[in-house]
């Protein structure tokens, strides 16, 4: 099954667009956990048991646990297994190199970890990125315009009467398998991405902690198929920090199924 018909599936099932951000900070974990290593994966287990009837899709920032050591990558993949299989999973971790590295990233995202995505970073051009897209039945999202204000450094340059991010989204439109990765804090310059992107799927991060405007990202980022993830994170697996984490936690991302799907019934 290809991730795009897995995760319609899961959308289906769930009546949901809400991709929830796994990205455990030992710092932040509830109080009545313990600060060891391995609470990350007791802490990630109760919220997928809570959250997993609520959500389309599961990211997982490889950055949370690639710090944690050796333990962390065991963490990340057990993680990655205690996900229901029927619920796609996101691989956070911008990759982007030469082709002979970037070989060796997709084969440990897809075999070795088990994602069904991977964001990449497209920095080196599209050529490079072609290992992760021999794996048919997997999917990329490559970063177009990021949520964060650094955004302005790069992204926002200008190539003619082009922005580069419009640039780099050009190159990539009529490849399968791809989509962007969006930030919902660009505001109305999502449209700018969805006018030149064919019907492309959208990763849409920065709405909950970073505040991006949830309705806008809708109205711009959802496909003819009125489809685009929208990823919460932090506002989610910390909505309380005591030892009810898993059930606020399923209470957040309730609110959230709930107010994505009111502004999609109005559009």
């Amino acid at each position: 099954m290809s991730f795009i018909q897995k995760l319609k599936k899961s959308i289906a099932q769930n009546n949901s667009l809400l991709c929830l951000g796994l990205d455990p900070d030992l710092k932040k974990l509830p109080a009545g956990l313990s600060k060891s290593v391995d609470s990350i994966l007791e802490f990630n287990r109760k919220i997928i048991e809570a959250t997993n009837e609520l959500v389309c899709a599961y990211k997982l920032n490889s950055a949370f646990y690639e710090a944690l050591g050796t333990r962390g990558f065991e963490i990340l993949k057990a993680t990655i297994e205690s996900i229901p299989k029927d619920i796609p999973i996101i691989l956070d971790s911008k990759r982007g190199d030469i082709n002979s590295s970037n070989e060796m990233y997709a084969k440990s995202a897809f075999i070795e970890l088990g994602a069904d995505a991977i964001t990449v970073n497209p920095y080196l051009g599209v050529e490079p990125l072609k290992p992760f897209m021999e794996f048919e039945d997997k999917f990329i999202f490559v970063l177009v315009l990021s949520s964060n204000p650094g955004a302005f450094d790069f992204q926002y340059v200008k190539c003619e009467d082009k922005f580069l991010f419009q640039v780099v989204a050009e190159k990539f439109i009529n490849l399968d398998n791809v989509g962007f990765v969006v930030g919902a804090t660009r505001g109305e310059d999502i449209k700018l991405v969805r006018e030149i992107s064919n019907e492309k799927l959208f990763l849409i991060p920065g709405i909950g902690a970073q505040k991006g405007d949830l309705e806008v990202a809708l109205k711009y980022g959802i496909n003819k198929d009125k489809i685009a993830l929208i990823n919460v994170g932090r506002a989610i697996i910390y909505a309380s920090s005591s030892l009810d984490f898993a059930q606020k936690a399923r209470e957040k991302a309730s609110e959230f199924k709930e107010k994505i799907n009111k502004i999609l019934a109005e559009l």
